[in-house]
C-alpha cells in the first residue's frame, strides 16, 4: 500500500510539473491618438451617418442604440440572444448588403475598396451600465462580425437625446 501511495505522488508531482499553465487570452484593442498627438495638417475624416450605429449601454441591462447623427430615431433592446441587440448589430451590417454593396476589403496599402459597405458602431457606456454589459457588448459585435467599433464617451448631447426618447415612447 505505502509503496502505491508512493507512486501516486510520485506521478501526481510530475504531471503537475510538467503541465503548461493557461496563458491569459487579451483581446486587442487598438486605441487612436489624442487629438494634441496628431500633425497638424491632418484631416477629419468624413464618413456617411448611415454607416454609425450607436449602442448606449443603460442602467437596467438594457442597450438604447440609434443609426445617423441628424434626427435618429431611438430604440431600446436586451441582450436577450434571441431577439436582442445582436439582431440589431446584425441588421445595421445587412443594410448595405441588402442595398447591392459589398463588406469593405482592405487591400495591401491598408486602404480599404471604395463604393463599399462599411458600418461603424459606437459604444457608449453610461456611468450608471455595468461592466459586465459592456463586455457583453463586444462579444456581440465579435459574434456577428461587426469591422469597426469604438468605445467613445458618454455626452450630454446624448443625455438630451434619451430624455427626448424616453418622453416619447411614455
Amino acid at each position: 500500500m505505502t509503496a502505491m501511495v508512493d507512486v501516486a505522488f510520485l506521478l501526481l508531482t510530475f504531471f503537475v510539473l510538467t503541465a503548461t499553465m493557461n496563458k491569459p487570452s487579451v483581446m486587442e484593442l487598438n486605441m487612436p491618438p489624442k487629438t494634441d498627438e496628431l500633425p497638424e495638417d491632418s484631416t477629419k475624416i468624413k464618413v456617411k451617418e448611415e454607416k454609425i450605429m450607436t449602442l448606449i449601454l443603460d442602467a437596467d441591462d438594457t442597450v438604447r442604440y440609434y443609426v445617423g447623427i441628424t434626427n435618429p430615431e431611438v430604440k431600446a433592446t436586451s441582450f436577450d440572444p434571441a431577439n436582442g441587440v445582436r439582431g440589431a448589430i446584425q441588421e445595421h451590417i445587412n443594410w448595405g448588403l441588402k442595398r447591392g454593396l459589398q463588406l469593405c476589403v482592405k487591400v495591401g496599402d491598408g486602404k480599404s475598396t471604395k463604393n463599399c459597405w462599411d458600418p461603424i458602431f459606437l459604444i457608449k457606456p453610461r456611468v450608471t451600465s455595468r461592466y459586465g454589459n459592456l463586455v457583453d457588448l463586444i462579444d456581440e459585435l465579435n459574434i456577428t462580425e461587426a469591422p469597426k467599433y469604438a468605445i467613445t464617451e458618454f455626452a450630454e448631447e446624448d443625455s438630451l437625446l434619451l430624455i427626448g426618447e424616453l418622453e416619447i415612447s411614455e
